[in-house]
């Protein structure tokens, strides 16, 4: 208090003291959030807290382009390619197999048919991953004997119920080209599904079943009548050529499957 006032004059300046500054009103684009103490032992200042009726701008609908057709997955001419190329790498030892298959299956009755098929397939598979087949695969069925004979047998019995039909009637021949064509087919996918995927004959079946009588279950059909042909051609001259086209189209189907289902790891132990 400044001591040159006295009395009345001290009592009316000190009752005419300035005001307090009222607070500046707050707006929505001024209000502060964090109230602590900025300077230079403070960590951070004051945080911003954006508008309240802020709204973000509506956003142009993303674009997805429409997805191409999908193509079909038969390749007729690379499989046949591919079995070739896959066959004359080991002709004379596939060939030879062959017969043995053939012989044993016959004087077995068909019970080796099927083993001894899944080892010609098992043959077809080492020469594609770059590995030296032997005789002494045609006998490894690494505890697949029974899913491979169970699964030969039950196509064996729909050749044979095909075969009864198509030997009577007018219409025999129209049944057996519709169904020969598509047993052929399941019995080249089924057979290698069982050795690379170890699954269970009634899953094998299903899968490859589902494969085959889909939308393009018209191709599948038209393969089969073309490996069908191929490998009755090799029943000319008394037999001989079955030799030729039988491991041939045997390895054209191991294409077909490593193209459509892919190969499993060549080295897990339980293969």
């Amino acid at each position: 208090m400044p001591q040159h006032l006295r009395g009345d004059e001290a009592s009316a300046w000190i009752l005419s003291a300035q005001k307090s500054k009222s607070p500046k009103p707050e707006g929505p684009y001024t209000r502060t959030v964090n109230q602590s103490p900025t300077g230079p032992n403070s960590a951070t200042g004051p945080a911003y807290l954006p508008p309240q009726h802020f709204e973000v701008p509506p956003q142009p609908p993303a674009y997805y382009p429409q997805a191409p057709p999908a193509h079909s997955i038969i390749r007729l001419g690379d499989w046949l390619g591919g079995g070739w190329k896959v066959y004359s790498q080991n002709w004379l030892l596939m060939t030879v197999a062959t017969m043995i298959a053939c012989g044993l299956g016959f004087v077995t009755g068909g019970i080796l048919a099927g083993p001894l098929l899944m080892g010609l397939f098992r043959m077809a598979f080492k020469t594609m991953r770059q590995e030296r087949p032997e005789i002494s695969d045609l006998f490894n069925w690494k505890g697949r004997f029974w899913p491979a004979l169970l699964a030969f047998m039950i196509f064996f019995l729909i050749y044979l119920g095909v075969s009864s039909i198509s030997s009577h009637g007018a219409l025999s021949g129209l049944v057996s080209l519709v169904f020969w064509p598509f047993l052929t087919m399941m019995t080249g996918l089924t057979m290698p599904y069982l050795q690379e995927r170890r699954a269970d004959v009634a899953n094998a079946i299903n899968e490859v079943g589902h494969l085959i009588f889909s939308r393009d279950a018209m191709m599948w059909w038209v393969v089969g009548l073309v490996f069908t042909a191929i490998s009755g051609a090799g029943l000319a001259g008394c037999f001989i050529g079955l030799f030729v086209t039988l491991p041939w189209m045997i390895s054209a189907s191991a294409v077909a499957y490593r193209d459509i289902f892919g190969l499993e790891d060549p080295n897990r132990t339980n293969q």
